[in-house]
């Protein structure tokens, strides 16, 4: 503890010493010596406290400084006023310096085109040169590092911190803490520890580690400890240039042999073979559990959505193509913001700034919508290993009777885990003018969109047909309380009963139930498991996994599903049960796809029909 102390004594010492600026804007005011550029008075850079009023989502950080230059939008474009709005230091003297860092800590989101970045100038201000651009986050990121070392030996620099809403809706910037120093020559600094929550005994995990170079010496080898009670030490050699970031991998993967529990702790021993100039970030921990065996894992992606959204079609193609590429692992949700769907439990809880958006597995979170991004999505969460397995249950007609069980394979001294289901609904329709869905597709200036480039701006109720519609939590957003023990041993089933009646404007053959296993200390959805809320025998429907796509269509219909040894009739019918066209098939097994054309067909709504062995499954298809 001794030594503890006298190296960060050291360190503070070190800082002290080599400081050539500091600000906290405690002063609530533009501080002396610093300047600022901006369009007018009431737009730009202000300093204070609580200021989230002014700057779209910025928490209080004691004071800071802030810039939201939203009025920007409000006024002309010809004076291009976002270049003005920069917080400038006083003019600094490097002369006597060999290498010069700058610290800060920002607030920063960056959406609709915003930018936030570090400028530096040698000409009094008359032309800026960016050295830094900043990466969005929702909350306050600390001791923000940046090279200045190539202005060092030179007089009258300038530092400036520039928000460029672009002429369009910005988030507030805010900056606090800033420190231009000397840095010393080594200073390692853990920025973040990557390691799989779960792993199956007897496989290797690895443990990387993300680390900036916050020295003016190049590293040439970091010493690494990670320690579950035994210390595994290793030097490590890399090569990180000051102010760099690299990825490190730990030599010595985590393998048990039996289902443990475990906290590992993560230090940087040493830098270059000699003592860290800062040991306050170069530690962290992680948990760990080994797993006796593995468990199917799902990923579940909750699109944010709206009828009044005009950009949102690109959220229901992307969930029908996750369906048909990924019918037995996939599951998508879509949650309604501001419509006549809208759940406003799950609206609220799902929390997205801007629509169309998602969280998947709640791990990734407000993240961007695109057939493409739902697939990287998937492809970086479905091979995670998982704690448990979900099974479930369905019985009754009208009053559901759902049952949930998730058999763990591994153990928890102190578990938060918890069960919960969502009730989904597909061929969802209305004639309300509510259900018009907006369409910014229309016209195919912004390219295909599944079908939507041919259809009107808004598309009419009529002609529209939804999937995957959230109707109802069960046990709330977050989960049951209760429904999982909190200490769990390997092979331990956790089972909850949910009740849930069908609404008399709903048929029980459009709906879903998906049970969903949360880690409640993360709010993380860790796997889920979709079954039918049909009446009609339910195991047997949930295999044919009917999806129909592209839904508006125009010159075919793909009818995709899963065959399990047996024979099928597939059938495309008016609202009047008049049959437009049908096809058997017999002896079919595994992933299907059956193609209707439509070239002759007119416009209108259709159901298309998937029966065998006596039960069937219908999905409602538009044709334009």
């Amino acid at each position: 503890m001794k030594k503890l102390l006298f190296s960060a004594s050291l360190f503070s010492a070190l800082m002290a010493n080599s400081q050539i600026l500091t600000e906290n804007f405690e002063g609530g005011a533009l501080p002396a010596g610093w300047s600022k550029t901006q369009s007018t008075p009431s737009v730009g850079w202000e300093f204070g406290a609580n200021l989230s009023s002014q700057y779209w989502a910025v928490p209080s950080h004691t004071k800071y400084a802030a810039s939201n230059d939203d009025a920007h939008d409000t006024q002309a474009a010809t004076a291009n006023l976002a270049d003005k709005d920069r917080l400038i230091t006083p003019p600094l003297d490097l002369t006597a310096q060999t290498a010069v860092a700058l610290k800060f800590d920002a607030f920063y989101t960056g959406v609709y085109g915003s930018e936030a970045t570090v400028e530096v100038s040698t000409n009094g201000g008359t032309t800026w040169t960016t050295i830094f651009t900043l990466d969005p986050s929702a909350a306050w990121q600390n001791n923000i590092a940046t090279n200045l070392s190539a202005y060092a030996g030179q007089n009258n620099v300038l530092v400036a911190f520039r928000h460029n809403d672009g002429n369009a809706w910005a988030d507030g910037f805010a900056i606090d803490n800033v420190s231009i120093y000397a840095p010393p020559a080594n200073d390692a600094k853990i920025n973040s520890i990557a390691l799989n929550r779960y792993g199956v005994i007897n496989t290797n995990s690895n443990l990387v580690l993300n680390v900036t170079n916050l020295g003016s010496s190049t590293i040439s080898n970091l010493t690494i400890d990670w320690n579950d009670g035994t210390s595994h030490s290793q030097v490590i050699n890399v090569s990180i240039a000051p102010f760099a970031t690299m990825d490190v991998t730990h030599p010595t993967a985590l393998n048990y042999s039996t289902a443990v529990e475990k906290t590992i702790a993560i230090n940087i021993t040493a830098v270059n073979g000699g003592v860290d100039a800062d040991v306050s970030n170069n530690t962290g921990s992680k948990l760990f559990n080994s797993l006796s065996q593995s468990s199917p894992k799902k990923v579940v992606i909750e699109e944010g959505t709206g009828t009044w959204c005009g950009w949102c079609p690109r959220g229901a193609v992307a969930m029908e193509q996750m369906y048909q590429n990924h019918p037995n692992d996939f599951i998508g949700i879509a949650v309604h913001n501001g419509d006549p769907m809208t759940v406003t439990e799950y609206d609220n809880g799902t929390d997205l700034s801007g629509y169309p958006g998602c969280n998947v597995d709640r791990a990734l979170l407000d993240e961007s919508v695109s057939a493409n991004l739902f697939e990287s999505y998937y492809q970086e969460r479905i091979g995670l290993a998982v704690p448990a397995g979900l099974s479930m249950t369905v019985s009754g007609t009208t009053s559901k009777t759902i049952n949930v069980s998730a058999t763990f394979r591994t153990v928890f001294a102190s578990a938060n885990y918890r069960l919960g289901v969502v009730i989904i609904e597909d061929n969802v329709t209305g004639t309300a003018s509510g259900y018009n869905q907006t369409n910014s597709y229309a016209g195919g200036a912004n390219g295909a969109m599944g079908g939507y480039e041919s259809l009107p701006n808004p598309v009419p109720a009529a002609s529209m047909v939804y999937d995957h519609v959230g109707r109802a939590l069960l046990g709330g957003f977050a989960g049951q309380a209760n429904s999982v023990p909190t200490t769990i041993t390997d092979g331990l089933a956790a089972s909850y009963t949910f009740n849930y009646t069908i609404p008399s404007t709903s048929n029980s053959a459009n709906m879903s139930a998906v049970a969903l296993l949360i880690d409640n200390a993360t709010g993380e959805i860790v796997t889920a498991e979709k079954t039918s809320l049909s009446a009609a025998n339910v195991n047997e429907l949930e295999t044919i996994g009917l999806n129909v796509y592209p839904n508006p269509a125009s010159g075919a219909v793909n009818v995709s599903f899963e065959a399990n040894n047996g024979d099928f009739v597939i059938t495309l019918t008016d609202l009047q049960g008049r049959v437009i066209s049908s096809k058997e098939m017999t002896n079919l097994n595994g992933s299907q796809v059956v193609t209707f054309s439509t070239e002759d067909v007119a416009s209108g709504s259709y159901i298309v029909t998937v029966a065998t062995n006596g039960t069937k499954t219908t999905k409602n298809v538009v044709i334009k």
